[in-house]
């Protein structure tokens, strides 16, 4: 202590004999430190990055990189629609503009080619719907063939009118109202496929461009389309994936937020074009955006909100702006040399680290408090020159105000020892923090006071120098203290057993972030994960053979591989197709000419059916309510179409342009069928290219483990996790790094508030020299640490991801405050069960301005940061109410002690 003495004292005479050189050299660095940060310092957010560099996930994770390695930093756009072909137009619009801005966008993946398929589609169909195939072809053959010879749109509709003519009403909608109908009967007839045509046919006469496919009705109902099957589904096709690989920007904190942002401004002007649709961005990318840039924002917002609120109570506690200024350009040196050090020493941020400035507003002003403290105390004893009082602060105080800072940091050091790289990088970018805004504290602020800090306030009333007491605390009180104390600390410790670890990431973010909300819309109403474990194998027989292990797995909902993208049971299926190829007649080619009597021919032959579906004679015959709507539908349709037709003037042009599409459609549709009804088995040599190399590459085999339940939740991902690393210890995946992140982290956090403690114990062994004293100054940290749990409990906040350091962060401030009270102690000059106001105004505005450093954080939108926010500031608060009402009980009962020379 001596030693530290003779340090500080000597370090004094330089500072005040050179103030000017002193704020010289604190300019310039400052400045170069924040042009520095700005052109250097980046954000990283993987989840595997934060743990450590050398992690053998890392590796792992690399065996990925030939399996579509673009593929691995996407975003994730989800369109919902009315129907899925208007979701299809959407994303071919979307597609179109992506390929169109090589700046912002690498590629977009949304559909797989249905060319290379098309031989083989049919075989993708269950059994079940390939005989339900069969059935309506040959239900239907008459028409077909009839069909086949001319087909075109006009020809269709007279067959389809000759077709409802040629049936009584009886059979046309009840197939004779059979109870036990014999084999061969007639069913009703099913007007799905002449309703699709009218309905499309109509909106293209209203003027819309989009072409739907009347046959997927007639054949298999509205799933059955090639169109539609090539894109990536969720939720029963009620959400269309699209996967965006974005273009990197170097030199940007977020290094692909500008394609994120542009990517949202596509989606923007796309949906008015699409007024039914509805679009948005997640994934994990998105989602790692979508945090950073709203803690970014936020940070900014609470480091400034900080220092207004440091300035604000300092102007209110010392009752003057010059000094509270005189400290917050010291504070922003501090800070400026922080940023700087962290630029150069780690280099980057990350979710973890990125809250250091807020708590460095709250922390590193602490000394400075101090420091005026004592200063307003001694200048009022002997009122000399400013030079002379610091002298005289710095040699009896100095020493203790430095022992708090490195206690301070002490606590944050000791997470360099957690091998955690996101804990370890913030432990080093904060304690280095206090350091230099403790050095700041000592050589700028005394520099500064020293020119600017005013004549001494000498105390002028007769008499001698009176000690004010902020606390006075009797033998007698103290007991009462003590058991209200002890009272509290057992209903906080019951109310603590209600915290538990909640390591749920996506109940830390903001809640209205698009990635948020449209990432959990997909968990609630898609039954398949977004996110799946990787497993590797190095033959096909191994592959077939960890699926079916994988497969018996309780927590594993499916397994896909290149295997699982052949179609199942081909050797059952085949045989069926080779009975409906003889009913697929081979459709002639025809050459379509606009004529002025097609108008008066459509309008015929729709009259013609409007009068034959009449629903009231339907319902007289006892057809299903089904066919009577059909009915309703096709009727109203037919009627809107003539009108459209002796109304519109370009309704000939549309007219025209919908029966060529009309035709191309059929011709292409029914060729299709005629080839898939005589396909061969499928191989994976026939798979395309780029969907086989997702899966297969280099003779390595790749499986894709699903969960069945929401791996968000911590139980359930570490069931899947495990379950699946039981099978193939050498998985890898988002939810391997999730649950690996969480865990260690978790863990990490728990060793670094452990390390922190002994650390701060070694170090008040060191500096004391004193074995109670040591103890005593671990009151406050231990009472608060309680307290701050218990209120946890109560308001219903858990450990999470983000909060879980707030144990180190009370570790200092309670260490702090009961060093400065124990060093003033240690002076002989502060009676049992007192104390001095210059040292209790210290410590209480020490502990204000830590508390609005930390509460600053309580205005992000991340859950996250909040929630870290609201636990520091609340465990800040314990801990000062602990430090200058239990810690001066607890001295009541001890002897004074002599006063130290010095």
């Amino acid at each position: 202590m001596k030693l530290l003495t003779r340090l500080v004292r000597a370090w004094t005479g330089w500072i005040v004999s050179w103030p000017r050189l002193v704020l010289a050299i604190a300019l310039v660095t400052s400045v170069a430190s924040i042009a520095f940060t700005i052109s250097k310092m980046e954000i990283i957010t993987d989840q595997l990055e934060l743990i450590r560099k050398d992690h053998p996930l890392i590796a792992l994770s690399d065996k990925l990189d030939p399996f579509n390695v673009e593929t691995r930093r996407r975003f994730d756009v989800v369109i919902e629609a009315p129907t899925p072909s208007e979701a299809v137009s959407f994303a071919n619009e979307l597609a179109r503009r992506i390929v169109a801005d090589p700046s912002n966008f690498q590629n977009i993946f949304y559909r797989i080619d249905p060319e290379p398929f098309k031989s083989y589609q049919l075989l993708y169909l269950d059994e079940p719907e390939l005989l339900e195939l069969g059935d309506k072809i040959d239900a239907n053959s008459k028409l077909i063939r009839s069909l086949a010879a001319k087909p075109e749109l006009l020809n269709f509709l007279r067959l389809i009118n000759q077709e409802i003519a040629s049936r009584t009403v009886e059979e046309l909608f009840t197939g004779f109202l059979d109870e036990t109908p014999e084999e061969g009967a007639s069913q009703p007839f099913d007007l799905g496929f002449l309703v699709a045509t009218l309905e499309g046919m109509s909106n293209y006469l209203r003027g819309q461009s989009t072409f739907t496919s009347p046959w997927a009705s007639m054949l298999k109902g509205s799933s059955w389309d090639p169109d539609i099957e090539s894109h990536f589904w969720a939720g029963n096709k009620r959400y269309l994936l699209a996967f965006v690989i974005p273009k990197r920007t170097p030199g940007e904190m977020v290094i692909t937020a500008d394609s994120l942002k542009q990517l949202r401004n596509h989606l923007r002007e796309l949906r008015l074009s699409f007024p039914g649709v509805k679009a948005g961005v997640t994934g994990q990318e998105a989602l790692n955006n979508d945090e950073m840039s709203s803690v970014l924002e936020d940070m900014s917002v609470a480091t400034w909100l900080s220092m207004l609120g440091v300035f604000i109570l300092l102007v209110i506690f010392r009752r003057s702006f010059r000094r509270p200024l005189l400290q917050t350009l010291s504070l922003a040196v501090g800070l400026s040399w922080s940023f700087g050090c962290a630029t150069a020493v780690v280099g980057h941020l990350n979710m973890i680290s990125i809250v250091f400035a807020p708590l460095l507003c709250g922390l590193g002003v602490d000394s400075g408090i101090h420091w005026f403290s004592r200063l307003e105390e001694e200048e009022r004893r002997s009122g000399s020159r400013m030079a002379s009082v610091i002298k005289v602060v710095n040699e009896r105080s100095g020493p203790g105000i430095i022992l708090a800072g490195l206690g301070t940091t002490v606590a944050f050091l000791p997470f360099l020892l957690t091998g955690f790289r996101g804990l370890m990088e913030l432990g080093l970018i904060t304690g280095m923090g206090i350091l230099l805004n403790l050095f700041a504290d000592f050589s700028v602020l005394p520099a500064l006071t020293t020119l600017l800090g005013g004549k001494p306030r000498k105390d002028n009333s007769s008499g001698a120098p009176r000690t004010h007491d902020l606390i006075r605390i009797t033998p007698g009180r103290a007991r009462w203290v003590l058991a209200g104390a002890a009272i509290l600390s057992v209903f906080c410790a019951l109310s603590a057993g209600r915290v538990w670890f909640d390591l749920n990431p996506l109940r830390l973010q903001t809640a209205n972030a698009e990635s948020v909300v449209w990432g959990k819309s997909l968990i609630d109403n898609s039954k398949r994960s977004t996110i799946f474990i990787n497993s590797f194998a190095a033959s096909p027989e191994e592959a077939e053979a960890k699926a079916k292990e994988f497969k018996a797995l309780p927590s594993v909902s499916e397994i896909e591989s290149v295997f699982s993208l052949l179609p199942e049971n081909q050797e059952k299926k085949i045989p069926i197709l080779r009975s409906i190829q003889p009913n697929i007649p081979e459709f002639s080619p025809v050459v379509l000419e606009s004529n002025g009597s097609d108008a008066k021919v459509l309008t015929d032959i729709l009259e013609r059916i409007r009068f034959k579906l009449q629903d009231d004679q339907a319902k007289r015959w006892g057809a299903e309510q089904s066919i009577i709507d059909q009915m309703i539908r096709a009727r109203s349709l037919a009627e809107e179409i003539v009108k459209n037709i002796q109304s519109s003037p370009d309704a000939m042009e549309r007219l025209f342009e919908y029966r060529l599409r009309f035709t191309e459609d059929l011709i292409g549709k029914w060729d299709l069928l005629r080839k898939g009804s005589n396909a061969s088995p499928m191989r994976i040599e026939d798979l395309p290219v780029v969907l086989k190399s997702w899966f297969y590459q280099q003779g390595t085999y790749l499986l894709r483990i699903f969960p069945r339940e929401s791996v968000w939740e911590e139980h359930a991902l570490t069931r899947f996790v495990q379950e699946v690393r039981k099978v193939d210890p050498q998985v890898v995946g988002d939810p391997v790094s999730l649950h690996v992140f969480a865990t260690a982290f978790k863990e990490a956090c728990i060793r670094a508030s452990v390390y922190a403690v002994f650390a701060v114990v070694a170090l008040l062994l060191i500096m004391f020299r004193d074995v109670r004293l040591t103890l005593l100054a671990l009151v406050p940290l231990v009472l608060g640490s309680l307290w701050t749990v218990g209120i946890m409990g109560v308001v219903g906040i858990q450990f999470n991801l983000a909060n879980s350091i707030f144990m180190p962060l009370v570790v200092g401030a309670g260490v702090e405050y009961a060093v400065i009270i124990l060093s003033r102690w240690r002076e002989g000059r502060m009676l049992p069960g007192h104390l001095p106001f210059s040292t209790g105004k210290g410590v209480v505005l020490a502990a204000l301005t830590t508390t609005v450093g930390f509460g600053a954080l309580m205005i992000s939108h991340h859950r996250g940061i909040f929630s870290l926010g609201f636990v520091a500031w609340a465990g800040s608060l314990c801990v000062l109410l602990s430090a200058v009402i239990i810690l001066p009980a607890i001295l009541a009962g001890m002897a004074p002690r002599k006063p130290e020379e010095i």
